[in-house]
């Protein structure tokens, strides 16, 4: 799962449930040795009385009935869960269920003393026998609207309803009670009373559809044993195409307003793809029947993994012609997902604490199967640019952790989902592929999949198989790399004697707060600049660690004019460039003739300015002299992403008037916009520097061509303006309030009434520096949130405050900080989440750097997710006003 979700708060388990105790008569108290931990009266489910519950009880089944229907924001349902109980048990059981309406519930038959207690319901031990017990609870609850749990979507274009659910970690129990948790796994069965003209979807594939009136009965067959939080239930008047891979039925479902956009080719293709190779590499044939793919409204994640039945977001799909980068990220997440079924669904971890090595490794296995599987190529060079850089910005952060740590409770599941979770650790694993070597990580993986198949596993589990396969001991390895945060780095320290190699080393290094020094197997890459090409004449592979390793194999190697100690990018750290190989690579970066190390040297002069070690004006400028000198359009995105993040330091200094870098903003506009000019029709290179120029056009010269665009005045052959690209043009003429902005937002808004039509409307809206605008709707955020679905709420905030805007900020800071503790004590995660990292003040200042210092000082009491987004802006802004101050040095 692409996931973006925030935590909630941490809890300790020591509250006495004294209240459900008078209920039901239990004679146990809460000190009692017999009487286990009680449950704490909250939200959350701690891991320890998870453990303590998966004690209890086991062979757990549901038959779970729902009525659903699109005329109510309410939902009905009965589950009758059958489960069986240790011997000598006298604890009150808890079946997690949030915030609906209790009808009844009885218990092997008989009607319960129970107790809600708005998170849960409690059963007292002494109604419960040994052996196998029945409860029935009949129940009632709302549709959410953010995203989770069981999500009601109403269509703005047809006010057609769609309703799918989202579940991970802990949403499950807002569909139905239940024991949610990952390691209380249960076999499904499914009957749901729908609309007759709604399609219902699940983790099995319906057996039988009846019609009773204006609604149809659909029922479900029993599904495999799998956790509550893959579990699914999709229902809407959604269209469906149809497909086969060899014997797997597979289907295609997005909602009837969006269904004209939808290109089942890339969709359809990539999925069979990877059917053929996950099935063949796991040497496990996919094990649960159908596969189904849902296009999901308002989803908050980029997919996810639900058995048989994944949903992904809408943003997947363009109303416009797909850049070959977007539709190889398509691929990419449907191949993530799909490894998942094995990986997480098939074998599961038993707590949360094991999530990241599902979502590493589905990170991994997803490039591995577009590299070897698919159509698209050079895939490993999107990892580097993409998830390998989030790792290392993630790892150098103030917010850094280990891989693998303890997670007390699902409040806390997903506080530290980010990019040492993804990134970091499906880099880690691309390692040990080379580290173990290519089967041996293959056998070790199928053998893992096939002993632990429909149970539950730690991560000493999987580390044993892949070890036994490679007949290595992995202790030390997984120590060091998954119980240990912190980035390394290394760099190659060499002597020439007579035009050959003398003496090789590898020096590593680590940061003091993190010193773990770590073994891992690498290439070093020896270039030379012959006839006017920079070339790779040797690559050695070698296994270093500890702080000095010998590299006897280079001795006697031509004199190199380049040094790259990490050749192909096997290894996960960072690389300091010696001075000898920095100046080959600043002088002939263009004469490399390998695209992949011009990507790498791009990115470590980017990591330069990042790290105010280089100016972001001579990078700009370097940038600037060398860009039209590149034809690699991989190499082309990584220059243009780094030059507009750097030109936004530029910026900063010329909207707080310290010095005037509109000429150089103005350069990189006209750079790009010749570019594109010169791009052949309809390349992806057409498609980059379109996007790059309307993103960075602010002058009125630029502006204007923005206008002659949307007007049909100018056109691009091969360059549709679609409508998505018309929206990101009424954007940027509003956010600069040039020429007829008011009357083009009016006109476009009455020719989309689309929900992504209604969400660019207000994010062209909001971007206009009028106090008006600002305190209009900074007052809807504050006062009004509930007035708007989440959804609408994170196009507000991404809009409100642009980067040319943050001194409009500073008034507001109080109250965003007011709202912030607010959002913090009501329990609104999701919106908590979003106001933390979208509007906490981003002014390079060193006012604004002592605030938000005061901010991380006075908010140890918060919530994990809004800590953490505390923490990273100061981090953000310390690491801006340091770039901006070398700037003006070096002016």
């Amino acid at each position: 799962m692409a996931i973006f979700k925030p935590n909630k708060r941490q809890l300790l388990l020591v509250t006495a449930l004294s209240s459900a105790l008078t209920v039901t008569g239990c004679s146990s108290t809460p000190d009692s040795p017999s009487a286990g931990k009680l449950r704490d009266k909250s939200e959350f489910l701690s891991g320890e009385y998870a453990k303590q519950r998966a004690a209890q009880i086991s062979n757990v089944n549901y038959r779970l009935s729902l009525k659903i229907d699109h005329t109510s924001d309410t939902f009905s349902g009965s589950n009758t869960i059958t489960f069986d109980l240790e011997k000598n048990n006298n604890r009150p059981l808890t079946i997690d269920f949030e915030e609906g309406e209790i009808a009844s519930v009885s218990v092997n038959g008989q009607a319960a003393a129970f107790q809600f207690d708005k998170w849960f319901i409690t059963i007292p031990a002494h109604q419960l026998v040994t052996g196998q017990n029945t409860l029935v609870i009949n129940y009632s609850r709302k549709y959410s609207t953010d995203g989770s749990g069981f999500h009601r979507f109403v269509d703005p274009e047809n006010k057609e309803v769609y309703l799918y659910t989202d579940f991970e970690p802990y949403d499950a129990n807002r569909l139905f009670p239940h024991f949610d948790q990952p390691d209380l796994k249960a076999r499904y069965t499914l009957d749901v009373l729908a609309p007759s003209h709604w399609q219902v979807i699940s983790t099995t594939r319906e057996n039988k559809i009846t019609t009773e009136g204006d609604f149809k009965h659909w029922h479900f067959p029993q599904s495999a044993k799998i956790s509550s939080y893959v579990f699914a239930l999709h229902a809407g008047n959604y269209v469906v195409w149809e497909d086969k891979f060899e014997d797997i039925p597979l289907r295609l479902f997005a909602r009837q307003s969006l269904a004209e956009n939808v290109k089942t080719d890339d969709w359809f293709t990539p999925t069979k793809q990877s059917f053929k190779f996950f099935n063949d590499y796991f040497d496990i044939r996919y094990p649960f029947g159908k596969y189904d793919q849902i296009i999901a409204p308002d989803f908050n994640s980029g997919a996810m993994e639900n058995v048989a039945a994944v949903t992904f977001n809408e943003s997947y799909v363009s109303r416009g012609e797909k850049s070959t980068r977007a539709r190889m990220n398509l691929a990419n997440t449907i191949a993530h997902e799909m490894a998942h079924m094995w990986f997480g669904d098939l074998v599961t971890m038993r707590w949360w604490n094991g999530l990241w090595l599902n979502e590493s490794f589905a990170t991994y296995m997803a490039n591995l199967a577009i590299d070897q599987a698919s159509d698209f190529t050079n895939t490993w060079d999107y990892f580097y640019t993409g998830m390998k850089q989030w790792a290392y910005r993630s790892d150098d952060s103030v917010n850094t952790h280990a891989i693998e740590l303890e997670v007390p409770t699902t409040g806390d599941a997903l506080t530290n989902f980010d990019g040492i979770t993804y990134g970091k650790g499906a880099a880690v694993l691309k390692q040990v592929y080379h580290y173990l070597g290519e089967e041996e990580f293959r056998t070790g993986v199928s053998n893992y999949l096939k002993k632990f198949a429909y149970k539950n596993t730690d991560l000493d589990d999987f580390m044993t198989e892949l070890g036994k396969a490679a007949g290595k001991d992995l202790s030390q390895w997984t120590q060091d790399w998954l119980y240990q945060p912190g980035l390394n780095t290394i760099e190659a320290s060499y002597q020439c004697e007579h035009g050959k190699i003398s003496s090789f080393t590898l020096e590593q290094s680590a940061p003091k707060t993190y010193p773990t020094l770590r073994e891992q197997r690498v290439q070093v890459g020896l270039y030379n600049f012959r006839q006017n090409t920079m070339a790779l004449t040797d690559k050695i592979a070698v296994t270093y660690k500890g702080k000095s390793t010998s590299v006897d194999d280079a001795i006697g190697k031509a004199c190199p004019d380049l040094v790259y100690p990490n050749e192909g990018d096997w290894g996960y750290v960072r690389v300091n460039l010696d001075a000898k190989s920095l100046a080959a690579a600043k002088q002939h970066i263009n004469a490399l003739d390998n695209a992949t190390m011009r990507i790498m040297l791009w990115q470590s002069l980017f990591d330069s300015v990042r790290d105010a070690k280089l100016s972001a004006a001579d990078f700009v400028d370097f940038a600037l002299e060398n860009i039209q000198g590149e034809k690699d359009h991989n190499v082309s995105r990584k220059i243009a992403s780094s030059l507009t993040s750097t030109l936004r330091y530029l910026d900063m200094l010329t909207y707080q008037g310290r010095h005037d870098y509109s000429d150089k903003h103005n350069q990189v506009a006209d750079t790009y916009y010749q570019l594109l000019s010169q791009a052949e029709a309809g390349s992806d290179a057409q498609k980059l520097w379109y996007s790059r120029f309307v993103s960075v056009a602010n002058s009125p010269k630029h502006l204007a061509i923005l206008a002659d665009i949307l007007d049909n005045k100018l056109s691009f052959d091969g360059l549709p303006i679609d409508q998505d690209k018309r929206w990101t043009l009424v954007a940027q003429l509003n956010r600069y309030q040039f020429a007829d902005y008011q009357q083009r937002l009016t006109a476009e808004t009455a020719q989309d009434n689309s929900d992504t039509g209604v969400n660019y409307g207000l994010y062209a809206r909001v971007q206009r520096p009028q106090e008006k605008i600002k305190t209009e709707w900074f007052d809807t955020l504050i006062n009004n949130p509930q007035q708007l679905k989440l959804a609408r709420l994170r196009y507000i905030m991404a809009g409100l405050f642009p980067a040319e805007q943050q001194a409009l900020k500073t008034p507001y800071r109080e109250r965003i900080v007011g709202k912030l503790r607010a959002l913090n004590d009501a329990g609104n995660i999701g919106l908590l989440n979003s106001f933390a990292r979208m509007m906490l003040p981003e002014q390079c200042t060193s006012d604004n750097e002592t605030f938000l210092a005061g901010l991380v000082k006075d908010s140890g009491h918060m919530k994990a997710v809004a800590l953490k987004n505390i923490r990273a802006s100061h981090q953000q802004v310390n690491r801006c006003n340091k770039i901006l101050a070398l700037v003006e040095k070096s002016t």
